[in-house]
């Protein structure tokens, strides 16, 4: 197949392409860059791809100038709710009603879309174990907690993982360090990191590096109530064979165990608790972080998503 990517993002260059076969052929058109709409124009004319893929909001500025351009052309537009559920009524419905498949990672959406005659399949996040897998350490990323998540003022569930998961161990005297957006320092709800506790944007190519270097990798979710959608640190630290601490969701109760492939908490006092026990005790961390691995690898690949669609795809 030939596939067009409207985005160049992490999670699609290093996440989702992985899943295809060497057959296929994948090339990229950023629709936020200037001057696409005379390559992508261009493209169409000599370059024939089954269908064009794009994610989140990336495509949301310019849907007015990209959705003719594709009917034109008589391109099938693949998006990829990343969003669901909380942005699903004011961004994955309209531009899922021009797209001819919506991939959703929360299960509960698939009803809303068949209630607004839009198609729509399941399709998780997952790892590329190509890349998602453990890199030499680095003293610049050495620590006993690491936390890489960007600040959002958005999501108001995610203030639930802040409460039970970080602020218990912003002031417990532990090595912590937070990578992610500059709204860490500055944002509308006022939340501010201790001097010391922020360390900027992580590059997402160093990602395994900084998870293969400190004791215990956090995570956040935005989203507490679904019975499927979780972060997509998840799966990424899993494959990097993180030990990784999180915050209890239904999603990762339904996919996971607990203390055998992550450790969850559901209170800061547990989240306190949880860091004193296993700070201490490499070869447990060493031991379900293997098994995380081996999880997220045997059934939680980009290859799996893929293979689970693949024939819908064909069919376009």
């Amino acid at each position: 197949m030939k596939i067009l990517f409207l985005n160049n993002s992490s999670l699609l260059c290093h996440g989702l392409a992985s899943g295809f076969s060497p057959s296929d052929e994948i090339r990229y058109i950023p629709v936020h860059e200037s001057g696409w709409e005379d390559r992508l124009t261009t493209m169409l004319k000599t370059w024939k791809p089954k269908f064009a893929l794009a994610e989140g909001v990336s495509i949301s500025t310019v849907a007015r100038k990209l959705f003719p351009i594709l009917r034109h052309h008589s391109l099938p537009l693949i998006y990829w709710a990343i969003d669901d559920p909380p942005d699903w009524r004011l961004m994955s419905r309209p531009l899922g009603r021009e797209a001819r498949l919506v991939l959703t990672p929360a299960q509960e959406c698939l009803s809303l879309y068949q209630r607004n005659n839009i198609r729509s399949l399941y399709f998780h996040f997952a790892c590329n174990p190509a890349f998602h897998r453990p890199s030499e350490p680095s003293p610049k990323y050495s620590c006993d907690l690491l936390l890489a998540a960007n600040y959002y003022t958005s999501y108001p569930q995610r203030k639930i993982g802040l409460e039970t998961l970080l602020n218990p161990l912003r002031s417990g005297g532990f090595d912590l360090k937070v990578f992610g957006n500059e709204h860490w320092l500055v944002n509308t709800d006022h939340y501010t990191l201790e001097q010391g506790i922020y360390h900027g944007y992580l590059p997402y190519d160093q990602l395994p590096c900084a998870y293969s270097s400190a004791k215990i990798v956090l995570g956040l979710n935005s989203v507490v109530d679904s019975p499927t959608m979780m972060s997509v640190r998840t799966f990424e630290a899993l494959g990097c064979r993180a030990f990784f601490l999180t915050h209890w969701t239904p999603a990762l109760e339904n996919l996971f165990k607990n203390h055998v492939h992550l450790v969850w908490s559901r209170h800061p006092d547990e989240t306190l608790e949880l860091v004193r026990f296993y700070r201490s005790r490499d070869d447990l961390r060493a031991k379900i972080a293997h098994q995380g691995q081996e999880e997220v690898y045997r059934n939680h690949t980009y290859q799996h998503r893929i293979q689970s669609i693949r024939k819908d795809l064909e069919k376009l």
